[in-house]
Order: C-alpha cells, then sequence, then structure tokens
C-alpha cells in the first residue's frame, strides 16, 4: 500500500498489508515517529527487536515502537499482516494494551480469521475516506484493549506519570513541562529523551498535541466561540493558538469547524470522546 500521511484526526495509518503480498515488514529500523502492529496467522515469525529475539507463534502479535531497530526471520510458511501508525491518538491507544517496547509480544488473541481485522481501505483521500481508515484502526485495536488491557502497574514508568499528570492540567495555560518536571521530580532532559523513546515525541509536542485535540472537539460545538475553544484548551492567547492549530492540521480553527460539519462532524466527536476519555 502507498504511504498515507495526510489526516483529519491525527491518527495517520503510513502502510499495511501482508507478507504474501509485495509489501513486507521485513526492515532494520522504523520511521521515527511510527508503531508498527503485526498479527500472525501462520506458522512462527521470529523477530529480533532491540537486539532481543522474540518467537511469535500463530496467533500472536508483536509491536515495534518508535526508534526501535528489529529485523523479522520468518519459514517459508509463515504469514503476518501488519499496520503501521503515528499520531497522538496512536499513542492514546497504544498504552492502553499491556505492550511495552521491551515486552512487545502478545499471546494468542482468540479470534478466528483476525488477520482480516488488518485490511484497511487503500483509496481515496477525501475526509470520508480518511475516517474510515481511522476507524478501521480503532476497531482492530479495541480487540487489543479488550483481550490485553494494560494495567496501571505494568505502565507504572515516568511517562505513564507524565501523561498522568498532563491530562489532569493541560487545561491550564500556565501548565507546561517544567510542572510535570517538578511534581516527577526528575531531570528534564531525562524525561525528554523517555517520552522520544517510548512515544516519538517530546513532551512539549506531546502537551500540545493534547489541547489541539481537545480543542477539535469542542470546535464541533457551535456555541462555543474560537476564544472559548483557545482559553479552554489551555492557550492564553487566541492568536497563538490559532496559528498552532493551523500548522497541526493545515487549517484554522474556522475552517476546521466548516469543515466537519460539512462531513459529519457528530460521529467523529463521538470517537474523538472515546480516544480522549472525555
Amino acid at each position: 500500500m502507498k504511504s498515507i500521511r495526510r489526516n483529519l484526526i491525527d491518527f495517520i495509518c503510513y502502510s499495511h498489508g501482508a507478507n504474501e503480498k509485495d509489501a513486507v515488514l521485513s526492515m532494520k529500523t522504523t520511521r521515527d515517529e511510527s508503531f508498527k502492529l503485526a498479527y500472525v496467522y501462520r506458522g512462527t515469525v521470529v523477530a529480533d527487536i532491540d537486539k532481543k529475539r522474540f518467537e511469535i507463534p500463530a496467533g500472536g502479535s508483536f509491536a515495534v515502537f518508535p526508534y526501535t531497530r528489529f529485523e523479522i526471520h520468518q519459514s517459508e510458511d509463515a504469514r503476518y499482516a501488519w499496520v503501521e501508525f503515528s499520531g497522538f491518538e496512536a499513542i492514546a491507544v497504544i498504552s492502553r494494551i499491556a505492550v511495552t517496547k521491551e515486552n512487545p509480544v502478545l499471546p494468542d488473541i482468540g479470534v478466528e480469521h483476525f488477520e482480516q481485522m488488518y485490511n484497511f481501505p487503500e483509496t481515496g483521500m477525501e475526509p470520508h475516506d480518511i475516517y474510515r481508515r481511522a476507524g478501521r484502526m480503532l476497531i482492530l485495536f479495541s480487540y487489543y484493549i479488550e483481550r490485553f488491557p494494560a494495567k496501571e502497574a505494568e505502565s507504572a514508568s515516568y511517562v505513564f506519570k507524565a501523561r498522568h499528570i498532563i491530562e489532569e492540567n493541560y487545561t491550564n495555560p500556565a501548565f507546561g513541562v517544567r510542572q510535570v518536571v517538578e511534581q516527577l521530580k526528575i531531570d528534564r532532559s531525562y524525561l525528554y529523551r523517555r517520552f522520544k523513546d517510548e512515544l516519538g515525541i517530546s513532551v512539549i509536542d506531546y502537551i500540545t498535541r493534547r489541547r489541539i485535540v481537545r480543542a477539535e472537539v469542542m470546535l464541533a460545538n457551535p456555541h462555543f466561540s474560537i476564544k472559548d475553544v483557545a482559553y479552554s484548551s489551555g492557550f492564553a492567547d487566541q492568536m497563538y493558538f490559532s496559528r498552532v492549530f493551523k500548522k497541526l492540521n493545515g487549517r484554522t480553527p474556522t475552517e476546521f469547524r466548516e469543515m466537519i460539519f460539512q462531513q459529519g462532524g457528530v460521529k467523529w466527536v463521538m470517537m474523538n470522546d472515546i480516544l480522549t476519555g472525555q
């Protein structure tokens, strides 16, 4: 499948496929910012991930996190399907699954013909096409979240704790990286490295994207002015908010609001509410 980079909800499907087709997952390094999730549906796949070797039998899955070196080895009869993705919502979703960079393998998911869930619409770049691809990804991940939910004890890393702090405070315009570091009582550069290593994004970019996601949801309500949306999303300055929003979405807040109503914004808002826990 050709790479797809444009997305309206910051959930980007770069590629997908199966090893029995022309596209092959095996490569040396991920894209800097992307995740990969693969499902083995026949035979056994051996994956070298960050110098560790994992054997994944049929029914099992494995994830490859950003900035991770990996190589796939397989027998002739082995078959697997995969999807490569990134984006703020991608981070939110993957963090709800009991898979980590250190423990990237999941057991048999127990769903017959589950490889079919990895089939995504391959054509169309209109908003409704992009929504359908993102929706298909959410359905796929919903099975993993249901069967392999992440537990707080398993995710109690500095990154997990930092995300919790951000979630509770990001709507405050005075909140920033300094407050996160102070609450965690760790070095700022160390937290930055952990965020980039685990999530492929810096702390400040994570905070900004979290604010923009809230703004996107609020823009679907015509009763909120652009100024209200900016302040309620954690931006002290409306003009700065508009610049950041356009940089990340390619549209001004007003243009974005017009677009989501033209493309059935109500369903989209419901999906974002699920993702963001609103």
